[in-house]
Parts: structure tokens; C-alpha cells; sequence
């Protein structure tokens, strides 16, 4: 299981989608590729093992913007539901804000743009 402190180890402000969006820093794409890119395979969702999952502490992070949520994690609904996502990836810590905007990109499914 892989621990991922999100507002020390990236930042405390989750709010552009990729490097066109905002200032283009501290986005959606570079989070997940730094720590969810060994999710992005169809066959890790068959049958996850415990070193496929991941815990996402988010005390400290300040703001999740829909884009970003729609970007990191709406993107794995092409291999898996919610729920199934959600027992792999734990979130940790996340305000009931945070977690609705999550909750809500994860069953609005992925838009990329």
C-alpha cells in the first residue's frame, strides 16, 4: 500500500486540470502520474492487490477544483465504477466538500479535454 501525504507531497491547492488550465502548475495530470500511474492499466482493476492501493492523505490540502477531480480521478471510471475505485484509493482525510466534488466527477464519469 502506497501513502501519499497530497498537500506535502504535491500541494495544497488542487485546482487546474492540465498545463493549459490556470497557471498550468501543480496539475491533475502530473498528480496522477506521480502517484496513481501504476492504476492506469486495465488489468490492476480485474483483481487489485494490496500494493495497488493507495491512501490519499488530504489534511492540508485547501481547495479540489471539479477539473482536477474530473482529471485524476475520473479518468481511472474507463476501467472501473466508483466503488471499485474507491476501495483501491482511499481518501484520507478529505473534507465532506472535498469529498463530494470527488464523489461527484467519479460518477459523473471522465470528460478530458
Amino acid at each position: 500500500m502506497r501513502r501519499v501525504d497530497v498537500a506535502m507531497q504535491f500541494y495544497h491547492r488542487l485546482a487546474n486540470r492540465n498545463e493549459r488550465q490556470g497557471d498550468g502548475t501543480h496539475n491533475a495530470i502530473q498528480f496522477r502520474e506521480a502517484f496513481l500511474k501504476h492504476l492506469d492499466r486495465a488489468d490492476v482493476w480485474k483483481s487489485p492487490g494490496a500494493e495497488d492501493r493507495v491512501v490519499l492523505d488530504f489534511r492540508g490540502v485547501k481547495k479540489i477544483g471539479p477539473s482536477f477531480a474530473n482529471e485524476a480521478f475520473g479518468y481511472f471510471m474507463k476501467f472501473c465504477r466508483p466503488d471499485e475505485f474507491l476501495k483501491v484509493v482511499t481518501l484520507e482525510n478529505a473534507s465532506r466538500v472535498q469529498e463530494l466534488i470527488i464523489r461527484e466527477e467519479l460518477d459523473s464519469g471522465y470528460k478530458g479535454r
